[in-house]
């Protein structure tokens, strides 16, 4: 991998996708296995055919071998939290009403609302049954409890972030530091992840809660990413979003940057339908109060917190690697912000 600070980052693409390919692949059986029911087999399919990430995956790995730990040692819990994050995406788009990703049309967009939810719950329950491949490998009953306790409480925490999320659709009134808790718990599994990698890994406690630290400011720069992208309407999402989500972060900041402001964008998304002139209205209005630049700043705050996190663990291949995930993170929100 590059060593320059102008480090090719389609190069560490390649790596975290060679690195999150095995567990890429079991997700691919495990997901339709012991299923027999054509229509929902069918479901399925789409579902692993369709699903990409391989970050989760490529974190737990690079945490464990950041503590020296042997990359296949995570490979389980991988596994468990790849699954979780496939059903869980797919409730989302339930409650977000969202029959388009990303530009690629979703489970409950194809295939309504019963069976994204009846698929949702499956795979959900399917990450639980890894937990016997663990038993399988002899994993210490003790890691096994702490992976089982780990999970349960990540799921907690995103539901919790879903509930409160739906408390602020359309609510230009919702308090910046209550968001801010949804963004930070929203994508708890990432900080699962780190924190599982080290633990398995045999890393120290003072490992483990750096590692631990990391993703979740990881999962809080994806989610500030996330807002962004959905406030410019890079993906033509803002109308949608401000009917039936919560109001992007940028919007929330420039409508508490004065009364005027406030009035304007209230009365905006109050409208029936947001057209394209209201979009470029709000984007206006975003850009005169600066709040591409105040999102910019907390992530900034964010990378720099993770890396001095990072630097508590032995120089090592893995440990660079998280670093440049670390600097791709805040890289993605600052040239969206620019």
């Amino acid at each position: 991998m590059s060593k320059n600070q102008d480090f090719n980052y389609s190069e560490l693409d390649a790596v975290i996708e060679e690195r999150g390919k095995r567990i890429l692949e079991r997700f691919r059986q495990v997901a339709v296995s012991g299923v027999s029911n054509p229509e929902l087999l069918s479901i399925l399919e789409e579902v692993k055919d369709g699903w990409r990430d391989t970050l989760r995956s490529a974190l737990t790995s690079f945490s464990c071998e950041a503590v020296g730990g042997r990359p296949e040692t995570a490979d389980n819990a991988s596994l468990m939290f790849t699954l979780a994050a496939a059903g869980i995406g797919i409730h989302d788009d339930i409650i977000d009403r969202s029959s388009e990703k990303h530009f690629r049309a979703t489970v409950p967009g194809l295939h309504g609302l019963d069976n994204a939810l009846l698929v949702g719950d499956l795979l959900i329950v399917k990450a639980w049954t890894v937990v016997q491949e663990m038993i399988k490998k002899n994993c210490q009953p003790e890691k096994i409890a702490k992976i089982v306790e780990i999970y349960g409480n990540t799921c907690v925490k995103i539901c919790e972030a879903e509930i409160m999320e739906i408390s602020c659709r359309q609510q230009l009134d919702t308090d910046i530091e209550y968001y801010k808790r949804i963004l930070w718990m929203a994508n708890a599994d990432l900080e699962a992840c780190t924190k599982l990698g080290a633990i398995l890994g045999d890393g120290s406690e003072k490992e483990v809660q750096a590692l631990a630290e990391i993703g979740k400011r990881l999962g809080f720069m994806l989610r500030l990413t996330d807002d962004v992208k959905d406030c410019l309407n890079i993906r033509g999402t803002l109308p949608h979003r401000i009917e039936y989500e919560s109001v992007p972060l940028p919007l929330l900041y420039t409508a508490k940057s004065s009364k005027e402001k406030y009035l304007k964008i209230k009365f905006i998304i109050d409208k029936s339908s947001v057209t394209p002139l209201d979009v470029e209205e709000l984007l206006r209005f975003c850009f005169e109060a600066e709040a591409f630049d105040y999102i910019c700043g907390m992530a900034k705050q964010n990378e720099r917190e993770a890396i001095n996190r990072l630097r508590t663990l032995k120089n090592t291949g893995a440990r660079n690697v998280l670093a440049l995930i670390i600097r791709k993170s805040f890289r993605d929100v600052a040239h969206l912000c620019l």
